[in-house]
């Protein structure tokens, strides 16, 4: 007979203190989940037994989990940490990590403040601090500037448009001056597995701040789960893979370059329809494959139809459309990275720091004639950037503005590229990355027209396909 307990669930940590409870803590939800495939006990049971046991659960969480390497076990165990404070720079970071999940403050939704991350690295350079802190007020100040013109332009534009409607236009293009210094915050739900490999990420990195943090996050988990975190420390890969920077390759895209296609999977609608059928089928891939290319262009066209005829916008495609993988390298500014790199299922590999001073520059601050400004603010921030580069590379980029450009390495594949453009082409999606991915919507259709032919936003489907 079926039965399902609810075995727990996020609650609030000062709710959680004041119970002065020591069986408070997801090691017993661990600890009883370890012992599933080795008890003939109900799991009800064995919750029961770690509650009223926690040394002994946290010496089987330890021996399972370490000592005979089901570190899967590690990822029933959840927290849930508010990160307050910490620079748009080290966030990425943090949401570099793919199993967990994190909401970040929007600078296109909240108006900032003069709030930004003063690194420890510079205490010891007094003249380039001074610089530092003059030029993150000079960026706050043109940010604040910037969005009073652009609510007053947009308004004359729109009048149709409410104030907030009206303050939202603004900030998504006055943001583009605000640097990767800036303070930001963070709400971050993640499984102890996870919580390792991050760790031993912010150990190893570069900066101050992240070291400030690492210490922090493991201070906070060790009081409540000594046995779910032992490898947090950077190890001799984390600490010493590192190459030289390569100054002297060139960068060969064109000024207005945004998007170039690297590799298209090999015939990607006959791969994709044959792993569809060999589902239904006691045939082999091989077989059907070649069944599949046999089939006249109509008939194949008639079997996506079908395939595609109940599709809703928020529907999640079969796991075969993930056969047929893309790359691109893509160019774009760091504000829009910054929503781009949400898209956890992808592969990306970033530059870690572009020489050029390429950056861009949204139309309306040219409208506003703020552009002199702004570019005097860039030239700034570059000359700085140099400075610090020479000091710690990794320290330069807290200067970087959201407008600075830069390149990315995307591999993604067909399904995981269904639910990026149906977020990212909508028309309520942010306007950089908005003509990005109808960009590659373009590249991915030439050579998948029909696994690819729903690929749209949610509000292009809602328009043109839901017959």
């Amino acid at each position: 007979m079926l039965q399902v307990h609810l075995a727990g669930y996020n609650v609030d940590s000062s709710l959680l203190s004041s119970l002065d409870n020591p069986a408070a803590t997801p090691e017993t939800i661990s600890a009883a989940y370890a012992r599933i495939s080795r008890s003939p006990k109900t799991v009800t049971e064995l919750r029961s037994d770690a509650l009223r046991e926690i040394n002994k659960a946290r010496r089987s969480n330890q021996n399972i989990i370490f000592e005979m390497g089901h570190a899967s076990i590690a990822e029933h165990a959840v927290f849930n940490f508010d990160i307050i404070g910490i620079s748009r720079l080290l966030a990425e970071t943090v949401e570099s990590i793919r199993l967990a999940s994190f909401t970040e403050k929007s600078q296109r939704y909240v108006t900032f403040t003069r709030a930004w991350v003063l690194p420890a690295e510079l205490d010891s350079h007094p003249e380039l601090r001074e610089r530092y802190e003059a030029l993150m007020d000079a960026l706050f100040t043109e940010y604040q500037r910037s969005f009073e013109a652009l609510v007053k332009h947009h308004r004359a534009k729109h009048p149709e448009l409410s104030g907030t409607e009206l303050e939202c236009k603004a900030k998504e293009d006055a943001r583009y001056i605000l640097p990767l210094a800036t303070q930001t915050q963070l709400g971050l739900t993640i499984n102890a597995r996870s919580l390792e490999n991050l760790l031993r990420r912010l150990d190893a990195h570069p900066l101050q701040e992240a070291r400030e943090l690492y210490h922090a996050l493991l201070e906070d988990v060790r009081k409540i789960c000594p046995s779910l975190i032992r490898h947090a420390s950077k190890d001799d890969f984390h600490g010493n893979f590192k190459l030289p920077h390569v100054s002297y390759l060139e960068d060969s895209f064109d000024i207005e370059e945004t998007v170039r296609t690297i590799t298209v999977p090999s015939d990607p609608d006959n791969r994709i329809l044959a792993a569809l059928l060999y589902e239904r089928s006691q045939g082999d891939y091989t077989t059907c494959l070649e069944y599949v290319r046999s089939l006249d262009a109509e008939a194949k066209a008639e079997l996506y139809r079908r395939i595609f005829a109940r599709i809703k916008p928020w529907s999640k495609l079969p796991r075969a459309f993930e056969l047929a993988e893309f790359t691109f390298e893509l160019k774009m500014s760091e504000s829009c990275w910054a929503q781009f790199k949400r898209h956890r299922i992808g592969t990306f590999v970033k530059q870690a720091f572009p020489y050029d001073e390429s950056y861009l520059l949204p139309g309306p601050i040219i409208s506003i004639r703020r552009r002199k400004h702004w570019s005097r603010l860039q030239d700034m921030s570059f000359d700085l950037i140099t400075q610090l580069a020479n000091i710690n590379l990794a320290l330069a980029a807290y200067v970087r503005t959201n407008a600075d450009k830069v390149k990315v390495l995307v591999r993604m594949n067909l399904r995981e590229l269904y639910h990026f453009t149906r977020l990212r082409s909508d028309e309520h999606a942010q306007w950089e990355i908005r003509k990005l991915s109808k960009l590659m919507t373009r590249h991915i259709q030439k050579a998948a027209p029909l696994s690819a032919s729903y690929l749209c936003g949610k509000s292009e489907f809602v328009e043109s396909k839901k017959d």
